[in-house]
């Protein structure tokens, strides 16, 4: 086989393969042994079978049509290792039917990796930003800390329900459908509601602000998405009864209580409070060592000078549609064109802002391929087996079985050597780039107002 590049434009490739008469007609022979090898025709064993009475079974032209695959196949192989080709897409190519007793030749056009010029890394000046941990922090976090321990009980009180209370209540739905019909769906449901919530339905906080324990209240509210279409509901109605006012008690922080929380880790108040310092000191130290990362490869990456390809910016763009369409399905039961109807979001607006977001991720990712390949920048079988059992750990997946799967699959596989790739290599810039250490930065006190 005799191969050669035709010609290159930017980020297209074209070669051409070339094969003999002999060459063909070897391969040819090479397919009807193996045909022979699977052939079940009575009176011969296998792999035993004369070429002229296969191709009674087996026409010249399939056998012609299967060598040509495999030659195909074998080829293109051989022209992306021999030229070193990185390719983004399929190879196009349109061969011709292959022949016996003639020499063989076809086309084909690759898509490779765009050339990327890169800056200078350790010339780059990143930030670093140092977050601090101050006393509110560590009383935050142990307020969050209580708050989870706390118990809601009642009060006995009877006086109007306010916008910051705790209510017990029952209620009893009921569904509306298309035809008018309403049926009872749920009888003498208990719940309690915190009416300063704000992931609570402001209908409900204004129906049971102002009511007293005995109280009813009704609502209406339409039912949206796609699985009230499919059942044809229209809307629902609640009537609710208040049970009773209720109260959070969150515990106070004591010697016994920290020992308690820390199953004696630390039996003190003062030890307690050390620790979760110690936590948000590691905390803040990885976030400041997140932001240099950051930092680093937005640098690296507006520094550097790249032709992106339109093809690969489309392929990003179709991936984050069907990607956005799932999230959209999955979290709010719509589809993208009952969201825009909802949201009220324009279209071109949405193109736009998805083509600006598509050119940064693939433009991002060339860099850091382009940096990854120039300092020699790859993956060992020991790190891709224990990135491996990092999720199986966080997926809660027996680590041997895991691996056996992703195994089986090569693209899966493939992602994850490539993502592991891709930190390697940020944790490279990182270190490659001059740090420069920066305070957080913090919002502005808001301004009193004039009196």
């Amino acid at each position: 086989m005799k191969t050669e590049i035709l010609s290159q434009e930017k980020n297209v490739v074209e070669a051409k393969a070339q094969f003999t008469a002999e060459e063909v007609n070897k391969a040819i022979e090479n397919t009807y042994k193996d045909i022979s090898k699977k052939a079940n025709i009575k009176g011969f064993r296998k792999g035993k079978v004369p070429r002229r009475m296969l191709e009674l079974y087996f026409p010249k032209d399939a056998a012609c049509a299967e060598t040509l695959e495999k030659l195909l196949g074998d080829a293109i192989d051989n022209m992306v290792e021999e030229f070193e080709l990185k390719l983004i897409a399929d190879p196009d190519l349109k061969p011709e039917p292959l022949k016996e007793n003639e020499p063989y030749e076809f086309t084909v056009t690759f898509e490779v990796t765009p050339e990327v010029t890169l800056p200078e890394l350790g010339e780059i000046e990143a930030e670093k930003t140092i977050y601090e941990v101050t006393d509110a922090m560590v009383d935050e976090r142990i307020a969050n800390i209580l708050d989870s321990r706390a118990e809601i009980v009642p009060t006995y009180e009877e006086r109007p329900l306010a916008k910051d209370d705790y209510v017990s209540v029952k209620y009893d739905t009921y569904v509306t459908y298309e035809d008018g019909e309403e049926k009872k769906e749920q009888d003498g449901m208990k719940t309690e509601i915190f009416l300063g919530s704000e992931t609570i339905r402001p209908e409900v906080a204004e129906a049971l602000i102002g009511k007293n324990p005995g109280e009813k209240a009704s609502i209406e509210l339409p039912n949206e998405g796609e699985e009230a279409k499919k059942a044809k509901a229209v809307k629902s109605r609640y009537e609710i009864e208040v049970l009773g006012i209720m109260k959070k008690n969150t515990p106070e922080l004591t010697d016994e209580l920290a020992a308690e929380i820390t199953h004696n880790a630390h039996k003190t108040v003062d030890e307690f409070k050390a620790s979760i310092r110690k936590q948000l000191e590691t905390s803040a130290e990885r976030q400041s060592e997140s932001s240099l990362k950051d930092s680093a490869v937005e640098k690296a990456v507006e520094l550097s000078e790249v032709e992106i390809p339109e093809k690969m910016i489309e392929r990003q763009k179709d991936a984050m549609r069907e990607q956005q369409a799932e999230r959209i399905k999955r979290e709010n039961d719509m589809t993208m064109e009952d969201f825009f109807a909802k949201s009220g979001m324009d279209k071109d607006s949405y193109e736009a802002e998805l083509d600006s977001a598509a050119r940064k991720i693939v433009k991002r990712s060339l860099v850091l391929e382009a940096i990854a390949d120039e300092n020699d920048i790859n993956w060992t079988p020991d790190e891709l087996k224990q990135e491996i059992n990092s999720l199986a750990l966080m997926s809660g997946v027996e680590p041997q079985k895991l691996q056996e799967y992703i195994y089986g699959d090569r693209n899966r596989l493939y992602d994850i050597a490539e993502r592991l790739r891709a930190r390697k290599t940020i944790d490279f810039v990182a270190k490659a780039v001059k740090s420069v250490d920066v305070p957080e930065k913090k919002d502005a006190p808001a301004e009193k107002e004039a009196e």
